[in-house]
């Protein structure tokens, strides 16, 4: 189960370190501040160091103006 969790949690973050490269230009500190967390905190879920919480994913999305649904879409999960 744990890795079926982890890997959700991978494409999640996949799919939203893209949409962060569209409209941020892989710019750290922009995307931290439109999301309201440290620069430290984005660098480090987009290593993988650090998971992704609801709360993360939601100002994630809030600063991305996408909705969290867009981000699940099509994703499988059991």
């Amino acid at each position: 189960m744990q890795k079926g969790l982890d890997q959700i949690e991978f494409e999640l973050v996949e799919r939203i370190y893209k949409l962060f490269l569209k409209k941020f230009n892989g710019n750290n500190s922009e995307f931290a501040r439109a999301s309201h967390c440290s620069e430290t905190t984005i660098r480090r879920v987009f290593r993988k160091e650090q998971g992704i919480t609801i709360n993360l994913l939601l100002r994630m999305c809030y600063a991305l103006n996408i909705n969290v649904s867009e981000v699940f879409d099509g994703l499988h999960t059991k």
